[in-house]
């Protein structure tokens, strides 16, 4: 499924979170089974599986990586993190930010100090209570880790006063450098007492609390060793949410059971998760319907199909985007800086024709960049920017023909592009639905297709001329925000109109404001420069219990603490 590579990336372009992000290269497809890390449970002898309803498991489609929370980038290692760490703020079902670790916050007039107030009933599940100090040390560990950290802390640098320049210093030194004793008072992040977190930004954030709800974010113990993310797979490590690890083989399965120190223990409902790897998605269906799993989170379209107006298919809205993007950075072809060449690829594509090939159920085409399930100005940023009208560059062959021959290219001279795409998932039938829809107007089109684990390295690279691209988002603002030039690693979407309008969105302190030129920017890129095409958004089409209820999304988290069986 395309969930793996679409991820592995997703997290660090959306900078959060979500989503999240990775080191950049997409999990494996099962692969071989590597060594567990030092201090796991690996070693062990693994518990006796639980017959009684009192514990569920849950399929999910890779080995467990990294779980802590200033370097993890990959989801399946968040869907557990999500269980096991209270954050300022939390997502709901609807996936906005809710207060959790906090009761109160203010922002200032001019946007830059942010102060919260945190709960007193916090505690560890050692009963050591959480504090503001917890936050502090939590981000100048984080900020402090070393490269291994970058994805994860991107939003901090970018937005918390000092944090870049403080995380510059800490790499310069390396792993001897100490966060307790290094001198942070240039840095924005500051506890005046134990139950008070202050703030200070180098520019407005209109987004922080859902920042604040993921990734490095998460305060951890001041005991956490710095530098260093084995602790991570000790069970027993203190947790400040529902769910206590309690075992874990990165291969196989990680166990969680409920943390009675929770302050809100008494709404969690299911007593134990255990999260079993099982790479396959035909494995993952065979095994539900074995009832060895009670939630099979990745299963192909036409297993899904096969449930449908059933009580067993479970399909949530993935906040994810499936593109097209025209590389016209400095190492992208020549014919890619002509705009209306640009125009004339968008509008030979007939996004609804893809879509019912793949399987137009989970796949609804999407009339612009971002999906559904973003914050807008009053609603649905999405749904609202479509009902004024959306995208215009819409299926026109003739005016792609049109706009080609205005550029120079005909019969006599027809334009040559490569397109750049992984060999996993359907990926394969979406480049060939594109080659005859170029070639239907002209175009000679010829395939670069590479393996799944070193395509995002071709692509972080910019190495493409023309290439396929998906990635999991939470907020608007953060999603533009990854085509600026500074973000990009290789800019293939180097504008430098593009970066002062993100520029000012990120000045401005109104949210509503910011989200209207937010729309404007998102009009800017694709409609009018056309630096990609849209496809098609991703839905989230999982198998479970037919019995079980309390189930929630929380983005693209799915989270089982409010669970039980009928």
């Amino acid at each position: 499924m395309f969930h793996q590579s679409r991820f592995a990336l997703g997290l660090a372009a959306a900078a959060l979170l979500l989503t999240g992000c990775s080191s950049g290269s997409p999990s494996t497809d099962g692969g071989s089974a590597t060594a567990a890390p030092a201090g796991s449970a690996a070693a062990e002898t693994t518990p006796a599986e639980t017959a009684s309803k009192d514990s569920m498991t849950v399929a999910v489609f890779s080995q467990f990586t990294d779980m802590d929370p200033a370097t993890n980038g990959e989801l399946v290692n968040s869907y557990v993190l999500h269980h096991m760490y209270a954050t300022m703020f939390r997502t709901d079902k609807d996936g906005q930010p809710q207060k959790e670790l906090c009761t109160d916050y203010e922002v200032s007039e001019d946007g830059l100090t942010h102060t919260f107030k945190l709960r007193e009933d916090a505690v560890w599940s050692d009963g050591t209570p959480l504090t503001a100090n917890d936050f502090v040390y939590s981000y100048l560990r984080a900020l402090s880790y070393g490269v291994d950290s970058a994805n994860q802390i991107y939003n901090m640098s970018v937005y918390i006063k000092g944090a870049e320049e403080y995380n510059l210093h800490a790499i310069e030194v390396g792993d001897s450098f100490d966060c307790t004793t290094e001198d942070h008072s240039n840095v924005g992040i500051e506890a005046p007492d134990d139950y008070t977190l202050v703030l200070t930004l180098k520019q407005p954030c209109t987004f922080l609390p859902l920042l604040m709800s993921s990734g490095a974010w998460i305060p951890l113990p001041q005991t956490t060793p710095q530098h260093n993310n084995q602790w991570a797979f000790e069970p027993g490590y203190p947790v400040s949410h529902g769910y206590n690890l309690t075992y874990i083989n990165i291969n196989e399965k990680c166990i969680l059971q409920k943390n009675d120190s929770f302050y809100n223990a008494a709404d969690i409902t299911m007593p134990e998760i255990v999260w079993q790897v099982v790479p396959d998605s035909e494995s993952q269906h065979l095994a539900f319907e074995s009832g060895d799993l009670d939630v099979a989170t990745e299963v192909s379209s036409d297993t899904a199909r096969s449930y449908e107006g059933t009580d067993s298919l479970w399909v949530a809205m993935d906040p994810s985007t499936y593109c097209i993007i025209i590389n016209t950075g400095e190492k992208g072809p020549e014919w890619a800086k002509d705009v209306r060449v640009r125009r004339a690829l968008a509008m030979a594509v007939d996004q609804t024709a893809v879509t019912e090939v793949i399987g137009s159920t989970f796949y609804p085409v999407l009339k612009s960049y971002l999906p559904f399930g973003l914050e807008g100005i009053n609603g649905d940023f999405r749904q609202e920017r479509d009902d004024q009208g959306g995208y215009t560059l819409v299926y026109n062959p003739e005016e792609s023909k049109r706009l080609l021959a205005e550029a120079g290219y005909d019969e006599s001279n027809p334009l040559h592009i490569e397109y750049y795409y992984s060999t996993n998932s359907m990926h394969g039938d979406v480049a060939t639905m594109l080659q005859q829809m170029w070639g239907a107007v002209g175009v000679d089109v010829t395939f670069k297709a590479v393996e799944a684990g070193v395509y995002y390295d071709g692509w972080y690279a910019g190495d493409y001329e023309i290439a396929r691209y998906g990635v999991a988002l939470s907020h608007p603002i953060t999603a533009m925000n990854s085509w600026t030039t500074a973000y990009q690693q290789v800019a293939t979407v180097a504008d430098p109109v593009y970066d002062q309008m993100m520029a000012d969105i990120q000045a401005t302190t109104d949210a509503k404001e910011a989200l209207q030129k937010t729309h404007d920017l998102e009009d800017y890129l694709v409609d009018q420069e056309a630096h990609l095409i849209p496809m098609f958004q991703f839905t989230m089409p999982m198998l479970k219990n037919p019995d079980l209820q309390g189930y929630e999304m929380h983005v693209s988290y799915p989270y089982f603490g409010y669970a039980s069986f009928k």
